[in-house]
């Protein structure tokens, strides 16, 4: 029940709620249609649906965005805690009960934040579900994940593929140190993953589309490697916008550095994965939906 600034609402359907608050985290209905394994038409569908029954518009449309309403923004912190109530409660009362050991791979930037207290809350449901972690980078995991030696794995998708599910979608950016001098004309000093990685592999191809002339100078096979020596204004370096810390700026085409894509962060399971396995999977899909990501 809703009671305040939209006069008295009954019990809105979840389905609804879930899609708007899809829409509002993705920024559009096609992207949450991608996260919500659903059709365009029907997100759309629903948050009209939505609208009737608030008897408020709730996103301003144009042919190039879409953008929350005052009246939107007051709903979303609403609409996020009952779709958080309704899981929980719905996790409680059907949780299967289950066994054996389920094996998970992460990307680091997905690491921190939520994820433990998303890994909690399942460990308390399924006590007799034994849960392995391994963090590496993301074709490694994959390829773990490929020769069965993962069961589910969080991580980056290789940009112009579409497998896994898409749990979220944000930008990259080029960061750098505070007093980091970016002389103009100077050889870009780069701190970039090892090889394989989806950030180095965006980075390095915006770079060969550009005039800039670059040097990997620093490599590390981890998000801390790379953020640590650019801290230290030893180089520039692609991070996830969210992972981007006090220390550091962002750099863009003011600075004469290519736009890079967004990255893109998805669920991987096997073809036929086991009951544990699956139901972890779902449990991190919902962690898109929760206003604290689970990133650095």
């Amino acid at each position: 029940m809703i009671d305040h600034e939209f006069g008295s609402i009954g019990m809105l359907e979840f389905e609804l709620l879930r899609s708007f608050v899809a829409v509002a985290d993705c920024g559009g209905f096609h992207r949450a249609a991608e996260r919500l394994n659903l059709t365009q038409s029907t997100i759309s569908q629903q948050v009209k649906r939505l609208e009737l029954e608030t008897k408020r518009p709730l996103f301003r449309r144009t042919t190039r965005s879409v953008a929350l309403t005052d009246d939107g923004e007051m709903l979303l912190g609403d609409a996020r805690r009952l779709l958080q109530l309704e899981e929980a409660a719905r996790h409680r009362l059907s949780a299967p009960r289950l066994s054996g050991a389920v094996r998970l791979g992460v990307v680091e930037e997905v690491a921190g934040g939520s994820l433990p207290s998303a890994l909690g809350r399942f460990a308390m449901l399924h006590a007799s579900v034994k849960l392995e972690v391994q963090i590496g980078v993301s074709a490694e995991l994959i390829e773990q994940l490929n020769k069965g030696r993962l069961d589910v794995v969080f991580a980056k998708r290789p940009l112009g593929t579409s497998r896994g599910r898409l749990v979220w979608r944000e930008p990259m950016v080029w960061a750098a140190a505070d007093a980091f001098d970016l002389v103009p004309g100077a050889v870009l000093p780069l701190a970039l993953y090892r090889e394989r990685s989806v950030s180095r592999e965006a980075a390095l191809a915006a770079l060969n589309d550009s005039e800039l002339t670059w040097e990997i100078i620093y490599t590390s096979p981890s998000l801390t490697g790379v953020r640590a020596a650019a801290l230290a204004g030893l180089a520039i370096t692609p991070l996830p916008a969210s992972a981007v810390i006090a220390g550091l700026r962002i750099l863009g085409s003011q600075e004469g550095l290519p736009r890079l894509p967004d990255l893109e962060f998805a669920i991987y399971e096997k073809a036929r994965p086991e009951k544990a396995a699956a139901a972890l999977a779902a449990a991190l899909l919902a962690l898109g939906q929760s206003p604290a990501r689970p990133t650095i």
